[in-house]
């Protein structure tokens, strides 16, 4: 006589999957509001990386702009990847890399397919945002940054420079006699002449340094890792390179400009730091200009001289 032995198994019922693929969807749904919540490009990724473990477990990303947009890396650098093509319609957004340490598997890879979707929408929209907010802080006379952005960005600088322990310097650059030139030759000629000393100021720069065009029609450049004197020594090669003689519309010009130059202090601000480079740029622009001041930052007050007691 044969015996059949049956084990007890756990049998889920009907109604327990159905609430379990109503869960999936919940979340699906939940994930895909915070999505389209986050147009600044870098949140949406961060976003990606943290709330997407709930579908795929990735140790980091890598996304790649095309025309629109910046580059994205966030989490760990891993051996194992899933790229792909994000696109909406016939244009193409950009692609991303996912990486883990661990081979993804089939249902893995399905999973992060489905994941890279949900992505699709909210990243043209944060593109979007991101051009939009881009066109604002942008001077259109010379594709430079403008006073907007320069007030946005600079307190960011400051505080990175101050984590990482590393000096900035600040030097404030204007055109001698630009309203002259607008006056006697019109604006056209002068925006001309701006345009001029905008692309020479950019083409000497690090790709770490930023350059504005400020309010008061003065160049504004940020030099990470870059103590006072090295500013002294850029800002004398600059204006050696802007002082020639340029044509604009079969006119010549003799370009000249002067430049003011501070170094971020211990107790500096934004405001304080920007202050200082425009003190120095007036004592600069009343030597009749074509030529450099700078105004270094105050002494910390505990400091003191050990000779002096």
């Amino acid at each position: 006589m044969s015996v059949i032995s049956v084990s007890k198994s756990a049998i889920t019922s009907h109604s327990a999957l159905r609430q379990q693929r109503l869960d999936v969807q919940l979340k699906q749904l939940e994930f895909h509001a915070l999505l389209h919540r986050k147009l600044d490009i870098e949140r949406l990724f961060e976003c990606l990386l943290t709330e997407g473990q709930a579908f795929v477990q990735f140790d980091g990303l890598h996304f790649l702009a095309s025309e629109r947009g910046s580059d994205v890396m966030l989490g760990f650098v891993r051996t194992h990847r899933q790229r792909f093509e994000l696109r909406l319609g016939e244009r193409l957004l950009g692609e991303i890399t996912l990486m883990r340490a661990r081979k993804f598997s089939s249902r893995d890879e399905r999973d992060a397919e489905r994941l890279v979707e949900s992505l699709i929408y909210p990243l043209d929209n944060a593109l979007e945002y991101h051009a939009a907010v881009a066109k604002a802080m942008t001077d259109e006379a010379t594709g430079l940054r403008n006073q907007r952005a320069l007030d946005e960005q600079l307190p960011r600088e400051i505080r990175l420079v101050r984590r990482l322990e590393q000096p900035l310097s600040m030097i404030m650059v204007s055109v001698d006699h630009l309203e002259q030139i607008s006056g006697q030759y019109g604006e056209q000629i002068g925006e001309q002449a701006w345009q001029s000393v905008a692309s020479t100021l950019g083409s000497r720069l690090r790709e770490s340094d930023l350059i504005f065009r400020t309010a008061d029609d003065s160049f504004c450049l940020v030099l990470n890792q870059t103590t006072l004197d090295g500013a002294m020594v850029l800002a004398e090669r600059l204006l050696a390179d802007i002082n020639r003689c340029v044509s604009f519309d079969n006119i010549q010009i003799v370009l000249t400009a002067s430049a003011g130059l501070t170094e971020l202090g211990e107790g500096d601000g934004a405001g304080t730091l920007i202050e200082r480079a425009n003190s120095a740029l007036a004592r600069a622009c009343a030597r009749e200009g074509n030529c450099v001041a700078s105004h270094p930052a105050p002494e910390p007050e505990n400091s003191h001289d050990p000779d002096a007691a």
